[in-house]
């Protein structure tokens, strides 16, 4: 009988699990290790789609599936496919033609169950598929044939306001769930899909009860992870919005955040109420 036997542990990776120059440190990787010898299920929540999560393979192996796309989607490591998926309905369309016409300055990616297609390039594209050495799929969104996942409108940090508010004041606001996942990422999911969704998902599909969920975060993004995880943690550096819905506030993603909690839960700092 393993310590963490039946406690499904999902972390958001940029900046939780990982540093700001996107490394798992030493300290998260044995922590994360034992966690999973003591019988604790491991993985991620992540906006990334599954072919740039795989790079995280590369620092740690989670040995439960993974709650992708912001929660639309949980991904199978090893049988490499998706267990579960939302997809936008053809309404989205209207949307990104909307958002297009107004900010020429925009980039835009459209998400598939598993192509991301760069429709519109700017700066901030150019550098997201660099990150997540993704393949050469240009396309406009007016020829992308198989469902949509997601969206993401990609500008400068200081533009980022102009996109949040142009959604809060478009006939779309309703239809879709829109959210920021970094200073440069705003992003148009399908109605009601989110991480803490996801995770709920996933516990169902690994037979866990949902009261033995641990959710860690730090963005706009992660709020619904932190909020419906029985433990909610957010990492210092996350937003406030974040914190304040946090059962408990480890250290920062640059302070080995994910094997804080883990050591916590250890030492029953950390308990399940």
């Amino acid at each position: 009988m393993g310590k963490f036997d039946g406690i499904l542990l999902c972390t958001d990776l940029d900046d939780t699990l990982l540093t700001t120059d996107k490394r798992v440190s030493d300290e998260n990787s044995k922590a994360i290790e034992y966690f999973k010898s003591e019988g604790g299920l491991f993985t991620f929540a992540t906006g990334r789609v599954p072919q740039g999560a795989k790079l995280m393979l590369n620092y740690v192996h989670p040995n439960a599936p993974m709650v992708c796309f912001n929660g639309a989607a949980i991904y199978d490591f090893n049988d490499e496919k998706l267990l579960w998926a939302s997809t936008l309905d053809k309404g989205a369309l209207k949307c990104v033609e909307y958002m297009d016409k107004m900010f020429d300055f925009a980039g835009i990616e459209v998400c598939t169950s598993d192509k991301i297609y760069f429709c519109k390039v700017n700066q901030k594209v150019r550098e997201h598929q660099v990150l997540e050495d993704l393949p050469d799929n240009f396309l406009d969104y007016h020829d992308i044939k198989e469902d949509w996942v997601k969206v993401l409108f990609m500008v400068e940090e200081n533009e980022i306001q102009q996109i949040r508010d142009a959604i809060a004041n478009s006939p779309f606001v309703n239809d879709y769930e829109f959210v920021q996942s970094s200073p440069w990422y705003y992003e148009l999911l399908p109605k009601n899909a989110s991480k803490g969704e996801g995770l709920m998902h996933l516990a169902d599909l690994m037979n866990v009860d949902r009261s033995n969920t641990i959710g860690i975060g730090d963005n706009e993004n992660d709020l619904a992870l932190v909020k419906m995880a029985n433990v909610g943690v957010a990492v210092s550096n996350a937003v406030d919005e974040v914190k304040e819905v946090a059962d408990f506030i480890t250290v920062d993603n640059n302070s080995s955040a994910v094997a804080a909690v883990i050591y916590a839960l250890d030492d029953e700092e950390i308990k399940f109420e």
